[in-house]
């Protein structure tokens, strides 16, 4: 298993050999209890004393239905800790449960934490808010391996299909309402200063190319 502390609170694990996607959950620890975010899709006896060892969960949460597969496990682990799904997705939740607990739009499962909707690569694509300005964004944004600082829009991830205009649109104004200098992806990339002004920046170019402004040099 991987660790990864990045300051602030906020933690990151993974299984090593990968497992499934390969996958980064998170461990967002607030006075009040830790939000598990993406949680891992299987428990053993490491990850878990890992997970104790940082303070244990209060709430299990998720970005979206890709990431849904041992919810519940997690929350049993725990003593049944509510697990939050947007209620957009709510048709792809594979295990129903009395810990889980239906959202729209805006939560703070715990003091400082912020779940915010925002669609595009699933209909309930959500987002987590550190009350520090760590944003948690599953992939909903994704990171660019050969530009580490900068970020991309992605519908369909396997065929590289990208989200239209006004998706990118959409999201980049509902982040705007909220402060952020970090950011971290499903996949493991690491904004570390100045998030919110790549996203801007990368938004608005995917923006232009993709509405057809630059056709002309194609």
């Amino acid at each position: 298993m991987l660790h990864r502390d990045h300051g602030r609170d906020v933690h990151s694990l993974r299984r090593e050999p990968r497992f499934a996607i390969g996958h980064w959950s998170f461990l967002a620890r607030t006075p009040h209890g830790n939000l598990l975010w993406d949680p891992p899709a299987y428990l053993d006896d490491e990850i878990l004393g890992k997970v104790r060892e940082l303070g244990g969960v209060a709430v299990v949460a998720t970005s979206h239905p890709h990431m849904f597969a041992a919810q519940v496990s997690w929350s049993h682990a725990f003593g049944g800790v509510p697990v939050l799904v947007n209620a957009n997705d709510e048709e792809w939740v594979p295990r129903p449960d009395p810990v889980i607990r239906y959202w729209r739009d805006q939560v703070e499962p715990l003091p400082g934490i912020q779940l915010v909707e925002v669609g595009g690569h699933m209909r309930g694509s959500s987002v987590a808010r550190t009350s520090d300005g760590t944003l948690l964004v599953g992939d909903t944004v994704t990171g660019v391996p050969a530009h580490p600082a900068w970020v991309s829009f992605t519908r369909n991830f396997p065929k590289f299909v990208p989200l239209s205009p006004s998706v990118v649109r959409r999201i980049v104004d509902r982040l705007d309402a909220f402060e952020y200098d970090r950011l971290y992806t499903l996949g493991g990339d690491t904004i570390n200063e100045n998030a919110k002004q790549v996203v801007r920046r990368a938004a608005e170019r995917h923006i232009r190319w993709a509405s057809g402004e630059f056709d002309h040099l194609t």
